[in-house]
């Protein structure tokens, strides 16, 4: 599947005016009323699909477009025989335009609206109340009809998006829970990031009749999807180094597993040679699950198997993994204080590169830098709380990436990438996925994918997030996403690759 592209709010209405300017203008010249019709009939059709069995429906409006095609959906159920409870938050006085168009058609046909804070009659509702100019917490009056929707022991369908969630963003302080989330003409990036895939449940999309080609001109925001050939294939004549030599460094006493999670997946993943920089403890574990690693004790004292000798000869660092907060981590921060080739941040490597005494060696060098944290990490990377990260992820990755000079992303539903190109929404993943040494998994093969395409690093960082996330979902689907681990991911990302180009 090729990348979709996502639009801002802005943008959205844009396109929207755009395709209602006359054809001499550039425009379609189809009006809005036009426009509302089709995307009421649109998710009326969506409605009965998903309840078949549906007499009674009850539609909330507000004051703006959304209200407009809450209206015309009232008019199109009505002519079908259902029998239509019509909740107007927004006022008739309140109402412009073709919503107030919408209005007064539908109450010629005899949907009478009722006050808002009438109970609802139907198991089956229609969310049509607040659209793309939401901002921060609903206001009196649309706070309580959120909470009256979300309070229904039925079927919720959200036209355009669940009322109360950020359209640029994916952020929400009260939104509706929908089931079923139908969106039009163009994709919003709220939908697919953030609390947006929770609160839309299925999404489904409809242009209206409206060309991809109208919309082309406006800034977007790729939503990605992994497939094989952004792995370029092996070379009849490759040989190990050729694909890249991957240094882990991490796994104090205690963690050492997460070392070792980050091996396997690199070595899974294409790297021709994988090496561990480690606690000896975990030696005899590393041994046992991926005999292929080589190992070095980052704090021994000979000079051919320390940890400066196998940085030197490293294509690309892992540091964090298991790293501790400890004095073992600290001792191994300043035995690599001198490496200066590309670097994978994470876990407990994001902590240390946060600190203002260690971070400023991690932070002083000429390679590349690749950070992966999760909203907690990021937040302390900026000094902020998690809560203003998962407010707008993509701010976060902007700013994360001109203070640190790096390429990052925002792990979590809807994972934002930033590279050279830009932002990119990950289009895979699953709540399976909230579990232990699920990053570790992602570091190891973020280090893999650098080492097998150095001249392209930062294709190859979007590449591992993508490769990472399909593969959960093709886990998920196989074991359950209650019983994902992040070991049980390793062999679908193999899978993966296995149907990739062949020479």
């Amino acid at each position: 599947m090729t990348d979709l592209p996502l639009y801002t709010a802005d943008a959205c209405r844009a396109i929207d005016a755009k395709a209602m300017q006359p054809v001499t203008a550039g425009g379609l010249g189809i009006s809005g009323q036009v426009l509302m019709q089709r995307a009421a009939q649109y998710a009326l059709d969506t409605l009965l699909s998903r309840c078949p069995n549906a007499r009674r429906i009850s539609i909330v409006c507000g004051k703006g477009n959304n209200a407009g095609d809450g209206y015309w959906m009232a008019l199109l159920a009505k002519r079908l025989g259902l029998d239509v409870q019509l909740i107007a938050v927004g006022m008739k006085h309140q109402l412009t335009g073709d919503a107030l168009i919408a209005y007064e058609r539908a109450a010629a046909a005899g949907v009478v609206p009722e006050a808002a804070d009438s109970p609802m009659r139907s198991a089956v509702v229609v969310d049509a109340l607040l659209g793309t100019g939401t901002r921060g917490a609903p206001r009196p009056g649309y706070a309580e009809a959120i909470e009256a929707m979300n309070a229904v022991d039925g079927f919720v369908l959200s036209i355009d998006l669940p009322s109360g969630l950020n359209a640029d963003t994916g952020a929400a302080t009260l939104a509706v829970k929908a089931d079923v989330t139908v969106s039009f003409i163009a994709r919003k990036i709220g939908l697919y990031t953030g609390q947006g895939p929770a609160l839309c449940g299925e999404r489904l999309f409809s242009d209206l009749g409206v060309p991809e080609t109208l919309a082309s001109p406006y800034p977007s925001v790729p939503l990605r999807r992994w497939h094989g050939p952004l792995l370029p294939a092996l070379p009849l004549d490759a040989y190990k180094q050729q694909r890249g030599h991957v240094l882990i460094i991490g796994g104090c006493k205690g963690m050492g597993g997460a070392a070792i999670l980050a091996a396997e997946a690199a070595l899974r993943s294409g790297a021709g040679l994988v090496t561990v920089a480690t606690d000896v403890v975990n030696l005899p574990g590393l041994l046992a699950r991926v005999p292929e690693a080589m190992w070095v004790d980052p704090l021994g004292t000979d000079a051919e198997q320390s940890l400066p000798a196998a940085l030197s000869s490293a294509s690309v660092a892992v540091l964090g993994p298991g790293l501790g907060r400890g004095a073992w981590a600290l001792q191994v921060l300043a035995a690599m204080a001198h490496y200066d080739g590309p670097l994978v941040v994470d876990a407990d490597g994001l902590y240390w590169l946060a600190d203002s005494n260690q971070g400023r060696a991690l932070k002083a060098r000429e390679a590349g830098l690749y950070l992966t944290p999760h909203a907690g990490e990021a937040a302390r990377l900026l000094q902020r709380s998690a809560d203003e990260i998962l407010r707008d992820p993509q701010q976060a990755v902007i700013d994360m990436a001109e203070q640190y000079d790096a390429t990052c992303l925002v792990k979590g539903p809807g994972t934002v990438i930033g590279t050279d190109e830009g932002l990119a929404i990950c289009g895979h993943g699953n709540p399976g996925m909230a579990s232990a040494g699920m990053g570790d998994v992602l570091a190891g093969l973020v280090g893999s994918s650098i080492a097998q395409q150095p001249r392209n690093p930062d294709a190859a960082f979007a590449t591992a997030v993508l490769l990472h996330s399909a593969a959960a979902d093709r886990a998920a689907i196989e074991i359950g996403m209650r019983g994902l681990t992040a070991g049980s991911i390793i062999a679908h990302i193999a899978a993966l690759l296995r149907e990739e180009r062949s020479v």
